[in-house]
């Protein structure tokens, strides 16, 4: 009974809707509550762990009714939560077997004689996929990969295209319906493996802070089979990071070979000094003789790497990327500079931290008196306004994959309005922001 009330809710939400609807406050609460209720204890144990685990998938029905297209997930902790949970079912239970051979048809034949197991692994799979971009945001980028490299077997899994005979709701309803394709609440689209090569692209960039490249490796492995099998339209072509378009097998054989030379690297008695380390060198030297020049011990070691990450990535003329890298460092570098600002950090919710920096800036008229008087008024005026045209850039940078066209007029204006952070930030042709807050920093005496 538990197992069927779980299944209609799911699909009854799911089917029923082009993209998750949207739950107010009071509905919230609610499934957070029904999702608590019960306890466990007077359950037989062979009982016990199917009804975690409806809990559970109830949870994940819930996590991807709470991501919008127009919201970065990780602005969304109710989401963030939800979907922590939701993973912690596939521990609770056996999933059922998915060949991997043909995942097509492990899917069809879960359709018509397991619909709850089929649902579990759609949920679980959109789960795992929408949680690799919070992974991506939260800066674990091999976690990432693996959870966004088995998100995309149950999307093949439960991907269906056939004829109608195999949707029972289609023939009921007398629709020709071409298949099943599973939506992602991030975009409102079905999955692409181009999603899986955007986080391994973010892999390469910070491949000095990855652990284990054997894992690694075999993630590109799996996602090549992919390619080779060429089961659907989705898993067809790739763009790297410089624009160049391959087949998904031919990428991800450039991946696993490249993951190979890492291992290389790591397991080397000797020093190798790579073509991307002596960039890394040769940038760092160049960031602290142009524009820092004294300054520059000012900067705590973690933002001094991101600066550097995000000055290869203006080189590469990568704007985006580079506007991405510019958020974590403010975060990291404000509350050096302004201690007052370390209960932006210090709260619950992880999410909006540089937005409320900027709100404490703007209002809080005891953090304003504590300012040096002679940079009050920057602080107090201009600051917030460059902070906010980094969130708004950065915001749309993050969303801009999902967009029909790289080429669109907004995208050519955010595209211009990055080059002006980037210069603002340094100080090409203006005081930067960055050398700014440093002198401040040095001139009233503030401690790390």
């Amino acid at each position: 009974m538990l197992r069927e009330a779980a299944l209609a809710t799911f699909w009854g939400t799911y089917l029923a809707n082009e993209v998750p609807p949207a739950l107010s406050d009071l509905q919230l609460e609610r499934v957070k509550k029904l999702l608590d209720y019960g306890s466990l204890r007077g359950f037989r144990e062979e009982d016990r762990n199917n009804w975690a685990f409806v809990k559970l998938h109830l949870a994940g029905l819930l996590a991807i009714c709470l991501i919008r297209p127009d919201q970065p997930i990780i602005e969304a902790p109710s989401a963030v939560d939800a979907l922590e949970k939701a993973l912690v079912a596939y521990g609770l239970a056996e999933p059922p077997a998915v060949d991997i051979d043909d995942p097509s048809s492990s899917g069809k034949r879960l359709y018509e004689d397991d619909l709850f197991g089929f649902s579990s692994i759609l949920v679980g799979d959109i789960a795992r996929v929408e949680l690799s971009l919070i992974r991506v945001e939260q800066r674990n980028y091999e976690e990432a990969l693996s959870l966004i490299t088995q998100g995309a077997w149950g999307m093949c899994a439960t991907t269906l295209e056939g004829k109608a005979e195999y949707l029972p709701e289609a023939k009921r309803f007398g629709q020709e319906y071409p298949g099943f394709t599973p939506y992602l609440p991030h975009s409102g689209h079905g999955f692409d493996i181009q999603e899986a090569a955007n986080i391994f692209e973010e892999v390469k960039r910070h491949a000095k802070d990855i652990k284990n490249w054997e894992d690694i490796g075999l993630y590109c492995e799996v996602l090549q089979y992919l390619g080779y099998r060429e089961l659907y339209d989705f898993l067809d072509s790739i763009v790297d990071a410089n624009g160049e378009e391959f087949g998904a097998a031919e990428y991800w054989g450039k991946a696993i070979t490249f993951a190979e030379d890492q291992m290389r690297i790591v397991g080397s008695p000797f020093p190798i000094v790579t073509k991307d380390a002596t960039e890394w060198a040769e940038t760092k030297e160049r960031l602290k003789r142009d524009f820092f020049q004294n300054t520059w011990s000012e900067l705590i070691e973690e933002a001094q790497k991101i600066l550097v990450d995000a000055e290869i990535q203006w080189m590469h003329n990568r704007p985006d990327n580079m506007v991405k890298e510019i958020r974590p460092l403010l975060e990291l570098m404000l509350p050096v500079v302004f201690p007052f600002l370390e209960s932006a950090i210090n709260q619950r919710d992880s999410r909006l931290i540089l937005t409320r920096m900027r709100h404490e800036l703007l209002t809080n008229r005891v953090v304003q008196a504590s300012i040096d008087i002679h940079a009050r008024e920057w602080v107090t005026a201009e600051l917030p306004k460059f902070l906010q045209r980094v969130i708004d850039t950065r915001n749309y940078f993050e969303k801009e994959q999902h967009l029909p066209s790289k080429k669109s007029d907004k995208n050519l204006k955010m595209t211009e309005r990055a080059i002006s952070i980037h210069n603002e930030l340094l100080g090409i042709g203006c005081e930067g922001v960055l050398p700014r807050l440093l002198k401040t920093k040095q001139a009233t005496g503030s401690k790390k």
